[in-house]
């Protein structure tokens, strides 16, 4: 505006300009007074054409501040979008860095009420676990002195069958019964009379199985093994009278060289030949090398029989011993009497009867288990 106002005022006449004319037009002629005046008149002109040329440069001038105002508006608009931008990504991260943080904790939470609820339902299992166990012993702690009767009963009666199965021993497995019969008897309960009728079942029909005497048939066996080498061979011994001794004398006489020769030959003859004599079939005789095969063989014949007692196997012990026998009969002198002793005691063995037992499981066994385990028997109706 300041230069608006300097453009118009330029562009009239100043008064010193005016006054400047005057002495010009007075100084000269007329003529040159019409001169003067034509010139006056052009002054207004040029004064008139100077006034556009400051409007453009003042409207210039105010586009050109215009042009840089909005330049600075559209620079601050930049820069407070650039700073609206940072903002909100500064916003998201932060937003961002407390999402991870709340995820974290919902999940130690999640797992927090999980650890929890695990570790009540652990608590009110091991609560009831006490629960039974405390009634259970309640349950013990009141029953009488019975209950321990039955369990020596179940001990005995399980003892039994370890001597019948393991051992082979029926006797005793009878003796254990009968003990276990009395442990209940005394218990004086008319409800456990099934258990006592089934105990006196497995009493008979255990008593009934003959008593095979493992032990004692392969102990007799070991004495006949041990044996076996003190037993002398079947040969046959030669005995001269006393005139054959007689004429086996060398006499002193020189006369007499041709029958003391005769004689000399004989006893060298018979210091090395050995005479058999055979009382059974006929058969190769032995050399004296091959005698202690013969030994090992029996040997080894009885220790199969023993081998078949502990398995309980009738056909394999008698066909063992009926071999060993044999071999005794046959080489062996059957007039020493420890050779006589020994066919007696393999004959013995001979008609041993090897019995099992067929009892598979004792039927007292169910009832006291049941005795045991519920202070009752159990009826066909409760089962």
């Amino acid at each position: 505006m300041e230069n608006k106002h300097t453009d118009v005022s330029s562009s009239e006449p100043s008064p010193e300009t005016t006054i400047a004319a005057q002495p010009v037009i007075d100084a000269k002629s007329e003529p040159q007074t019409s001169t003067a005046q034509h010139a006056v008149k052009d002054t207004p002109i040029e004064s008139n054409q100077s006034a556009p040329w400051g409007i453009i440069i003042t409207l210039f001038i105010l586009l050109m501040v215009s042009f840089a105002a909005a330049a600075g508006g559209y620079y601050l608009y930049q820069q407070l979008e650039a700073q609206k931008a940072q903002s909100l990504a500064l916003e998201q991260k932060i937003q961002a860095e407390l999402v991870q943080p709340n995820q974290r904790i919902a999940f130690l939470e999640q797992q927090q009420v999980q650890f929890k609820s695990n570790v009540d339902l652990a608590l009110s299992a091991a609560q009831s676990e006490q629960e039974q166990l405390q009634e259970r012993v309640s349950i013990i702690a009141q029953r009488n002195p019975n209950h321990w009767r039955a369990e020596e009963a179940k001990y005995l009666v399980r003892l039994a069958g370890q001597k019948l199965w393991l051992e082979q021993d029926p006797s005793t497995a009878t003796s254990l019964l009968k003990a276990a019969d009395e442990r209940i008897k005394s218990m004086r309960d008319p409800s456990l009379m099934p258990l006592r009728k089934a105990l006196a079942n497995d009493i008979a029909a255990t008593a009934s199985i003959k008593n095979t005497d493992i032990a004692g048939t392969v102990l007799t066996l070991d004495t006949l093994i041990e044996g076996l080498e003190t037993l002398p061979l079947n040969r046959a011994e030669t005995h001269f009278s006393a005139e054959e001794l007689k004429d086996t004398e060398v006499s002193g006489s020189l006369d007499d060289w041709q029958s003391n020769l005769a004689r000399s030959w004989q006893a060298l003859i018979d210091d090395f030949v050995i005479i058999r004599k055979r009382t059974t079939d006929a058969a190769p005789l032995l050399e004296p090398d091959q005698q202690w095969y013969l030994v090992e063989n029996t040997r080894n014949k009885l220790l199969q029989a023993q081998l078949a007692l502990y398995r309980q196997d009738q056909v394999n012990y008698r066909n063992s011993v009926k071999l060993a026998r044999k071999w005794v009969y046959q080489y062996f002198d059957l007039e020493d009497q420890h050779v006589i002793d020994a066919l007696a005691t393999l004959d013995a063995l001979k008609t041993l009867k090897i019995q099992t037992a067929s009892i598979e499981r004792f039927d007292s066994s169910n009832l006291l288990n049941q005795l045991v385990t519920y202070g009752d028997l159990m009826t066909e109706e409760t089962q």
